[in-house]
């Protein structure tokens, strides 16, 4: 949308504000995990959401390479508290046979997030002002409508079942219901025994190693999504609309895995299954097909968003096998962000 040209970008710049983001990203997990044991779980929910909107919105005044790194970097140590937040507000409320299929219900936002952007990048671009270009005034929109979400999350997001709104008889159905997890519900008190057990089980590196395999393409598709599907030969105009399938696919992908691993208790099912077709087909369509089939190199591209889809059985596997028990906490949702 031109943002190379008005910040005087070039591509390894571009490249170079990508990578900043997943480094903050990986920096403000454990601060993260540790944080969400001490405040109030939806609050702090809340607040990140609020500050991610923030600089969503004060990137629209960025103009040079400088700027866009500062705000880079913010974005990813805000952004990384999302979905372990989540997954913990999952746990809280659903049993493990309901948690994959509800994980996957709110990771939908990818997918449906990758329609919606699609289209606003489409609308915006025949924005014209002298104020703004087409990418200052999404980003600005965008950012007010998820400070405005944030907030939303704070005053309607209870932190637990007990700080809901429910009757008292609902708060004891809600946690009785959750007995058989044998996980429990919430911990506030940190204990380093536990974070060390948490390193030492083999589990918790099998996870961290599958998230890494989906979080490389996917964070590549994140980042160069757009520039790769526009070098097969199409128009601003039509990288938008032709980037509308890629949520579709997503969305679609989310809902199979986590709706079979709920239905079959068959997580490993749908990650070995987004991987196969993402990674393998749509790879392989990608770097194998001839520079002038950009139909194929197309569908490949659209194959591949199935590999990020697995992350909710993964996120699942996480909620569901580590317990809250007599011993605390395992802060394990830490290594299961992508």
């Amino acid at each position: 949308m031109g943002i190379l040209t008005d910040a005087h970008l070039d591509t390894n710049q571009y490249g170079n504000l990508s990578i900043l983001f997943y480094v903050a990203f990986l920096l403000f997990e454990f601060p993260h995990a540790y944080m969400m044991q001490r405040f109030p779980l939806a609050k702090y929910l809340g607040t990140m959401v609020i500050l991610w909107g923030i600089v969503v919105a004060c990137t629209s005044a960025c103009k040079s390479y400088g700027s866009l790194l500062a705000l880079r970097f913010l974005l990813g140590a805000f952004e990384s508290a999302i979905s372990p937040s989540l997954v913990l507000v999952t746990s809280m409320w659903y049993k493990r046979a309901e948690q994959p299929a509800r994980i996957g219900l709110w990771y939908l936002g990818v997918g449906i997030g990758g329609v919606v952007g699609s289209l606003l990048s489409f609308g915006f671009q025949h924005y014209k002002s002298k104020v703004f270009t087409a990418w200052q005034i999404m980003f600005l929109v965008v950012g007010i409508i998820t400070v405005l979400i944030g907030v939303l999350v704070v005053l309607l997001l209870p932190d637990n079942p007990m700080s809901s709104r429910l009757s008292h008889a609902e708060k004891v159905g809600a946690v009785e219901r959750l007995r058989e997890n044998n996980t429990g519900i919430e911990n506030k008190h940190w204990k380093w025994y536990q974070f060390r057990e948490c390193l030492l089980d083999p589990q918790t590196w099998l996870l961290f190693f599958i998230t890494v395999c989906a979080s490389v393409p996917t964070g590549a598709l994140t980042s160069f999504g757009s520039i790769l599907t526009k070098s097969f030969g199409y128009t601003n105009l039509q990288t938008a609309l032709l980037n509308i399938p890629t949520g579709v696919i997503a969305a679609t992908a989310t809902v199979l895995a986590t709706w079979s691993a709920g239905r079959f208790n068959a997580r490993g099912f749908g990650i070995i299954a987004c991987s196969g077709i993402g990674a393998l087909l749509g790879g392989s369509l990608l770097a194998f097909t001839g520079n002038g089939s950009r139909t194929a190199k197309l569908a490949g591209n659209y194959f591949t968003y199935c590999t990020g889809s697995f992350l909710p059985c993964v996120y699942s596997y996480s909620s569901a096998n580590y317990a809250v028990s007599h011993r605390g906490h395992v802060p394990v949702v830490l290594w299961c962000s992508s």
